[in-house]
């Protein structure tokens, strides 16, 4: 036998050998990743928009809205929410309503109460919600306000000329219109059943004195969209609407005061208003809804997390929060606003509640000083970028930044110093990180968040991608071309001639030298000056390219509309498309390997590679929702954000 042949120790260095190699080749062999799926772990409690919120009491309350959908084909049902806790827990009531937005809810006790809404809709409970019928509004015109002054009088506002009268509860409905011909109107109120007003879309304001019989239009002296009115006596009455505006008469409206009228510089001094440094000339916003609990205490909700306060029956107003003005990110537009005053009539105490967009529900126990949220907020999410397995950051709409120190099981707001809309961020550590945005913005910070910092970038342009390669080297691209670059860690900027004017949306480099930028139009740029000179690699056509994301000198790869998926293996001197199954819009794209990698896209679509891209298999996903970054630490870390702020991490089975 061989055994005896070579002997004892000539059979074990074999079997050794042996041992070795299998180790070796084991060791050398790619480990197939095990397998696992993407699960929320953040999103917003209410998917909606909050077009109005009331109390009856400091417990009792309901808000209302419309719906998001998953896709745009989805039929969702519109929301209305309740609470008997004075807002801590919030629990959803059947509307029965689909695909009309609800925009406004009054209740005259705990138990009746109406909603109206786009479409004609009108609803009525005499249950607390537990149950919503719908009365007949006999129009299909969108209705924006309502009020009622007992429980059977009450009116209903909105486009065409709508002015719906009921004097049983809403048994029946009457258009009480005339005067009015086809204006839209936005807001009325009634001190009584004889004395109302109503303001307009286009500008206008009207009146009547025996009940809606006739409205005779009365001249403001402003063409602005008008939001809402609202009167304490017969002489004294306010307006607001868009461009910030907000008149007071104190003679039943034959003439109107433009409060808010001039300069930034007035509005800054007398009413609070801090304007951030880059902002431009003439910052005006728009106002929705407001509220008065007696004749000198007043607040008003509008865009830019907007809320407005008097203690002086509204002669001035002052901010209390939002505004174009230095504040905690991620301030949502506020639609609607409500105050109820409680207490002892020698100290009353004012309770307040303000909704909006993204699913906010802010609530204040001290008539606005201090405000808390009430459910957690979706702000679109633009970008993720983790910096280990514990520490990562999210950006998107409206200044936000969200922080992670355990690895996405909770996230934390930071003070961006901006409202501007965030495109991207890039961390080189967990200290050291910056955030581009929109108008030229961005902004850095070098204690992981703690303090953000404006950095001077010389250009107004949205810049929607940002990397660095070193502290000090790195680059920003955005619309119209643009390319700047630092070599200082962003404490100046410079402009690279790009040699395109079409938006520019992702962008990679692979050292100090050598990087890669894609946009619209099917353009790909590439240097390998670091940027000195750009040079057009290559051109797609009129397609829109998202992304590109190379993993060594010669191996990379773009994503963008259509399910569209390049690959090159020279450097970008030629692609060949990759082919998989979906037609979404494909925003971006990951490799860890030259075989392994991850393209995220519209409608929650997730696809995977173990090949380079010969197969791309789609992931099982949790949500529909359009996702816009992906980063993956390994082949089992990993985390995507989308719309509606929500955040999703890749869990093993």
């Amino acid at each position: 036998m061989k055994w005896h042949s070579i002997g004892f120790w000539g059979a074990f260095r074999c079997v050794l050998v042996g041992i070795l190699i299998a180790v070796f080749i084991g060791c050398g062999a790619e480990r197939k990743p095990r397998s696992g799926h993407w699960k929320i772990v953040r999103r917003a409690d209410w998917e909606t928009r909050f077009y109005d919120v009331f109390f009856i009491d400091e417990n009792t309350g309901w808000a209302v809205g419309n719906a998001e959908g998953n896709t745009p084909e989805e039929t969702v049902e519109s929301v209305i929410v309740h609470t008997a806790d004075g807002g801590k827990t919030w629990q959803a009531q059947k509307s029965g309503v689909f695909e009309h937005p609800l925009q406004k809810v009054q209740f005259v006790d705990a138990l009746r109460g109406w909603i109206v809404g786009e479409g004609g809709i009108i609803l009525h409970t005499v249950d607390g919600g537990q149950t919503w019928v719908r009365q007949m509004s006999n129009t299909p015109n969108h209705l924006f306000d309502l009020q009622f002054l007992s429980p059977t009088e009450g009116w209903a506002v909105g486009d065409w000329g709508t002015a719906l009268y009921t004097g049983d509860g809403g048994e029946t409905w009457t258009n009480r219109a005339v005067g009015l011909g086809d204006d839209s109107l936005r807001g009325i109120y009634f001190l009584d059943s004889q004395h109302g007003w109503g303001v307009s879309y286009e500008g206008r304001t009207y009146y009547t004195r025996n009940g809606g019989a006739i409205w005779k239009r009365r001249e403001t002296g402003t063409r602005y969209e008008l939001s809402d009115i609202y009167f304490v006596n017969q002489n004294t009455g306010w307006i607001i609407g868009n461009k910030r505006t907000i008149l007071l008469t104190t003679d039943g409206g034959r003439t109107w005061d433009y409060l808010t009228r001039h300069s930034n510089k007035r509005h800054q001094e007398t009413y609070g208003q801090r304007i951030r440094t880059n902002d431009e000339g003439s910052h005006t916003f728009v106002l929705f809804d407001f509220c008065f609990t007696d004749e000198r205490h007043g607040w008003i909700a509008g865009d830019l997390g907007v809320v407005l306060h008097t203690n002086d029956g509204g002669r001035t107003w002052r901010h209390q929060r939002g505004g174009p003005r230095l504040h905690v990110g991620g301030d949502a537009v506020l639609q609607g606003i409500h105050f109820i005053k409680v207490g002892e009539a020698s100290q009353p105490r004012y309770l307040g509640w303000a909704v909006g967009e993204a699913g906010t529900i802010l609530h204040t126990a001290d008539g606005g000083r201090t405000w808390e949220l009430q459910a957690s907020q979706g702000n679109y999410l633009a970008c993720v970028h983790f910096v280990n397995d514990k520490i990562g950051y999210a950006v998107g709409d409206r200044g936000e930044i969200l922080r992670t120190n355990d690895g996405g099981t909770n996230w934390h707001h930071q003070d961006s110093r901006t409202m501007e809309c965030f495109g991207a961020t890039y961390f080189l550590n967990e200290n050291t990180g910056w955030v581009s945005a929109e108008w030229g913005t961005i902004v850095h910070t070098t204690d992981g968040g703690v303090r953000w910092e404006l950095q001077e970038t010389g250009t107004k342009h949205a810049l929607l991608d940002i990397l660095f390669v070193t502290e000090q080297t790195g680059w920003a691209i955005g619309d119209s071309g643009e390319i700047i670059h630092t070599i200082d860690g962003g404490r100046t900027w410079k402009r690279q001639r790009s040699g395109v004017s079409r938006n520019l949306f992702g962008m990679y480099f692979l050292d100090e030298r050598t990087g890669w930028i894609v946009g619209q139009g099917g353009i790909l740029l590439h240097t390998q000056d670091g940027g000195t000179n750009w040079k057009l690699q290559k051109y797609f056509g009129e397609l829109w390219l998202a992304d590109v994301h190379f993993i060594d000198h010669l191996n990379g790869w773009i994503v963008g509309v259509s399910g569209l998926i390049m690959h090159t293996t020279d450097g970008g001197a030629t692609w060949i498309r990759q082919k998989q199954y979906v037609q979404n819009f494909l925003e971006d794209v990951f490799f860890l390997t030259p075989k392994e990698g991850w393209i995220v896209g519209g409608e929650g679509t997730i696809l995977h590679t173990v090949d380079g891209g010969e197969n791309w298999r789609l992931q099982r996903c949790e949500t529909r929702r359009n996702l816009h970054s992906i980063q993956m630490r390994s082949s089992e870390r990993g985390w995507i954000v989308g719309d509606l702020g929500v955040i999703l991490e890749y869990v093993l089975d």
